[in-house]
């Protein structure tokens, strides 16, 4: 019989882009890299700022994830941010 050997850097990230569904196809280690989807588009994210990572809000799929648990974030442009 044989096993899955799963374990960190022998899976894929499999994160879905909580906006347009999208899969990464990254291995789990890219973290922190962006993800990256077989089309080429790349993203970050973050738990959800509503739903705080659970996927529902009020007792329905939460509408800013749209269940994912984590939402697209921007990151400052590290040429232009300037510090509080």
């Amino acid at each position: 019989m044989s096993q899955l050997h799963r374990g960190q850097g022998k899976d894929l990230c499999g994160r879905v882009h909580g906006v347009t569904g999208i899969e990464c196809v990254l291995p789990d280690t890219h973290f922190p890299h962006p993800h990256h989807s077989l089309d080429g588009e790349t993203w970050h994210d973050g738990l959800c700022s509503r739903c705080a990572g659970g996927g529902t809000h009020d007792h329905t799929t939460c509408d800013r994830c749209n269940g994912t648990g984590f939402e697209p974030i921007a990151l400052p442009d590290p040429d232009t941010y300037q510090a509080g």
